[in-house]
């Protein structure tokens, strides 16, 4: 993971006053009413039930779930993360469609690192529209708390990464990334403005950061994230079919808080008519589904 891991990151999230907590030399932090573990994929994160029910009385939130490091293909489980191992030059694309998109898009906008102050001044744009565009009109940042949050990470810039494409000279979107030493780098937040979307300056982001982490920097994989519950993996495909990304299974657990566990257990034969009304309901029984799919012994 690197010296990075995990006191500059722990330093970070203080910063950011952020609730996270190490267990066993690993991160925890809570996101969304979970506690999940915060690392490269490829870790194994799994907790006795006594230090994950500490864990949870640290940092609050319904439930913990933990992932136990990259398996075979062979082994293939419903969890996986979506990463890319290996960059892939324009002229060996196998789609020609995609050669035409990625070229269009280079041609069209330029896309490079940027710094925290160029983000905050010309981000929230495309991160607003993006919001309103796939998240509906309620953005959840305000201008300035969103800036302030671009901000925090200032003088973090080993950990911390902005890349931006700007077409016509504005910025259409961008990406922060988290990076792990060599090991991972995590895109962590995209957001692209719907209105440059026809100029394919997306793709011109995902080519010129694989080609600076994976060509370049030779990190082992750069990681999309796990499998989404709760929306859709629409982003996830389209790196899939374009950018050679891959499902990367793992294993999965989870640790409920008190009366949660009864609750759920309670109530998850009718999951599948409780679940339609609310999508964060039908995403935690759909975790839980999962959870107790990879306890079964293949």
């Amino acid at each position: 993971m690197g010296p990075s891991y995990p006191d500059r990151f722990m330093e970070l999230f203080a910063k950011r006053r952020e609730p996270a907590t190490l267990v066993n030399g690993a991160i925890f932090k809570r996101y969304s009413g979970m506690v999940i573990p915060f690392g490269p994929a490829n870790a194994d994160y799994s907790l006795s039930p006594g230090d994950a029910s500490r864990a949870l009385r640290s940092l609050g939130g319904i439930l913990l779930r933990t992932t136990s490091g990259f398996r075979p293909t062979a082994a293939a489980s419903e969890w996986y993360a979506v990463i890319c191992r290996a960059f892939t030059p324009i002229e060996s694309v196998a789609s020609s469609n995609t050669r035409s998109k990625l070229r269009r898009g280079l041609r069209n906008c330029e896309a490079r690192r940027i710094s925290c102050e160029e983000l905050a001044g010309s981000g929230y744009e495309p991160y607003r529209k993006a919001f309103e565009r796939y998240g509906g009109s309620d953005v959840p940042d305000s201008r300035s708390a969103w800036e302030a949050q671009v901000m925090s990470s200032a003088g973090f810039d080993d950990i911390v990464h902005h890349w931006g494409v700007l077409c016509d000279g504005r910025l259409a979107g961008f990406s922060s990334n988290y990076v792990f030493g060599n090991t991972e780098v995590a895109y962590s937040t995209l957001k692209f403005h719907p209105d440059h979307l026809r100029k394919y300056g997306s793709y011109a982001l995902f080519h010129r950061m694989n080609e600076y982490y994976l060509g370049e920097r030779r990190v082992a994989y750069v990681n999309d994230g796990f499998r989404s519950i709760l929306h859709g993996s629409e982003l996830q495909d389209f790196l899939e079919h374009n950018f050679s990304f891959e499902k990367a299974y793992t294993g999965i657990d989870a640790f409920y808080r008190l009366p949660y566990r009864m609750l759920l257990g309670a109530t998850f034969p009718f999951r599948n008519v409780i679940g339609k009304l609310d999508d964060r309901v039908r995403a935690l029984y759909e975790l839980e589904r999962v959870v107790r799919a990879a306890r079964i012994p293949s």
